[in-house]
């Protein structure tokens, strides 16, 4: 019986080592509670295609579910429409998300899923307003982004799958160790 605990223990121990460099590799869009606490998450802001200067874009946010964000463009030239890239990142309007144009030029986008939502939090939304200048120029000068944000790497799961490995050695030591002194 105690060998096969410690044959069970081993294989544990085996397949939780491997999952340590896999389970990363799997991960979807990993969210960490520590790094949106430290840095706020706001979509990307784009004139023309073009980040937007500091003040030319502004945005209000709805926090109750679902959550919605109103752009209003502030800056030079004449808005002509908005953008987004919701569609791009695999995300289907009237499902998971709504985008209206309001009537006094604002742009509305609701978030119906918590997949949406994952998305805004993790900074990859883009918002472009579409602006006609008059010197027919298509971008604005557009501010530096000194902003230090780093890419979520699934690395709690890789932490957790690490842990589960070293007290699975942890135990199989133990079990070896007691069949030692029985004898």
């Amino acid at each position: 019986m105690k060998k096969f605990l410690s044959v069970i223990l081993a294989v544990l121990m085996a397949v939780s080592a491997f999952a340590v460099s896999v389970v990363p590799a799997m991960a979807d869009t990993v969210v960490s509670p520590t790094a949106s606490t430290a840095a706020k998450k706001d979509p990307s802001l784009h004139v023309n295609g073009s980040p937007a200067s500091k003040g030319d874009i502004s945005f209000t946010t709805k926090t109750e579910r679902p959550f919605s964000y109103t752009f209003s463009y502030d800056g030079p030239g004449d808005l002509e429409g908005w953008e987004n890239n919701l569609e791009d990142l695999g995300l289907v309007e009237g499902v998971d998300y709504t985008a209206v144009e309001n009537e006094d030029g604002t742009y509305t986008i609701t978030f119906l899923t918590e997949k949406a939502e994952k998305y805004f939090r993790n900074d990859q939304v883009i918002v472009n307003a579409v602006v006609s200048f008059p010197d027919g120029s298509t971008t604005t000068v557009a501010n530096k982004n000194d902003s230090s944000k780093s890419p979520a790497t699934g690395m709690s799961s890789s932490v957790v799958a690490g842990s589960v490995a070293v007290a699975c050695a942890g135990v199989a030591v133990l079990a070896a160790t007691k069949k030692k002194l029985a004898k």
